[in-house]
Parts: structure tokens; C-alpha cells; sequence
């Protein structure tokens, strides 16, 4: 194991060097392992060792008969992390839900600058189509709505991060809309948000936005600890 770890930060190391030389590029081709091991002073399979826990890592996509190429697979990385923390029990729904409203605020302001008329109009409608949909449909429509704020953001980190948290958003989501639904003046409350929300995209108002971000949260963390 201690070269197992020695391989794999020399290997990190030599990506990096030759990255910020400029030696390599994204999507470019590692020299072979062979030539690696005699380079970086170190058996072929702690390199190979390396390799493989850098592709799990994301950085490094491994093509049989073609070999090694840089990568950058932000999400993959963090989506292992996250899960491996959620099934630790050290992140809950609480915590989720504060992530996202700070991701958020931030992805919608930046969408409010970057969205076009036309994804503006498209994001309306699916908050119209959210309304008086069935559960199931309804939080597919509702993760899609927030999705398309992520996305018309244009911030890469944002969207890689809610991207990595998807599997868990997903099911915070559904749950969260049946405890809300369960009070049709809850549902309503929530529905209004997203649809304030829409609005103030396509007028691109950011004080309405941050105020209907902050409903939107409030309406979800008052409904928490609710089974």
C-alpha cells in the first residue's frame, strides 16, 4: 500500500509538471506505462496501480489498445465522494438542502445575466407544466427546472457539483414534494416559487430572484423534519 500511495503521487505529480509545462494537454496521451515506470523510478504495476486509481479519480480516461489519455472528469470524482459521504451519514438533507440554496442563488443570478429569451420562455413552461402534475412526474419536472437554472448559468463547477449530488437531489426532491403536497396550501406556495422564480428570469430581475430563491428554500426547510 505505502507504494501504492508513493506510485500514485508521483504519477500526479508528472501529470501535473508536464500539464502546467504544457507538455500535455487535455485528451492527450500519457507516454506508455513501460517508459512512465523508468521515468518516474517505479515498478510498471505501481504505475498501472496509479493509472487505475486516477481514471476512478476522473483524470485519466483508459482506452484498451490505444492506452492512457488526460481527462477531467470533475463530476465523476466528486459523485464518489459525496455518495461515499451520504452513506457515511455525515451529510443530510438539512445540509443538502444548504448547499443548494447557496449553489443555486448563485447559478439563478448568473443565469439572470447569461439566459436567453428563448430558455427563459422554455424554464416558464416547465414551471407551468409543474403545476397539478402527478407526484412522480412533478419532481422530474421540478429537478429538470433546476437543472436548466444550472445549466443557463454557465459556471462549470456549479454544474459539475449539482450534477455529482444528482442521485441524492433526486431523491431529497421527490421526498421533499410529497411531504410539501401532502398541504394544498404548501403545494401552492412551492408552485408560486418556481413560477416567481421563472418570471423573474425572463425580466431578468435579480432582487425578485434572490427574494424567490429564499421563499423557495423557506417553503423546503420549514417542511424538514417532517415524516
Amino acid at each position: 500500500m505505502a507504494e501504492q500511495g508513493k506510485s500514485y503521487e508521483r504519477v500526479l505529480i508528472y501529470l501535473e509538471e508536464e500539464l502546467r509545462e504544457g507538455n500535455l494537454a487535455l485528451g492527450q496521451s500519457l507516454p506508455p506505462e513501460r517508459e512512465l515506470a523508468e521515468q518516474l523510478g517505479i515498478s510498471r504495476n505501481s504505475v498501472r496501480e496509479a493509472i487505475r486509481l486516477l481514471e476512478q479519480m476522473g483524470f485519466i480516461i483508459s482506452s484498451q489498445g490505444a492506452g492512457n489519455f488526460v481527462s477531467c472528469d470533475i463530476g465523476r470524482n466528486l459523485k464518489g465522494t459525496f455518495e461515499l459521504l451520504i452513506l457515511l451519514q455525515r451529510i443530510d438533507y438539512r445540509q443538502l438542502a444548504e448547499l443548494r440554496a447557496g449553489l443555486e442563488l448563485q447559478a439563478a443570478l448568473l443565469a439572470a445575466d447569461r439566459i436567453t429569451d428563448q430558455e427563459a420562455e422554455d424554464l416558464f413552461a416547465l414551471a407551468a407544466e409543474m403545476d397539478h402534475s402527478p407526484v412522480e412526474q412533478g419532481a422530474r419536472l421540478d429537478k429538470q427546472f433546476h437543472d436548466a437554472i444550472a445549466a443557463c448559468s454557465g459556471n462549470e463547477l456549479i454544474i459539475q457539483i449539482l450534477r455529482a449530488l444528482s442521485v441524492t437531489i433526486d431523491r431529497f426532491i421527490s421526498d421533499m414534494r410529497q411531504r410539501i403536497l401532502r398541504d394544498p396550501g404548501r403545494a401552492d406556495q412551492l408552485q408560486y416559487a418556481h413560477e416567481q422564480m421563472a418570471d423573474a428570469l425572463r425580466r431578468r430581475d435579480k432582487i425578485q430572484l434572490a427574494l424567490a430563491v429564499d421563499h423557495h428554500f423557506s417553503i423546503v426547510n420549514a417542511n424538514m423534519g417532517e415524516d
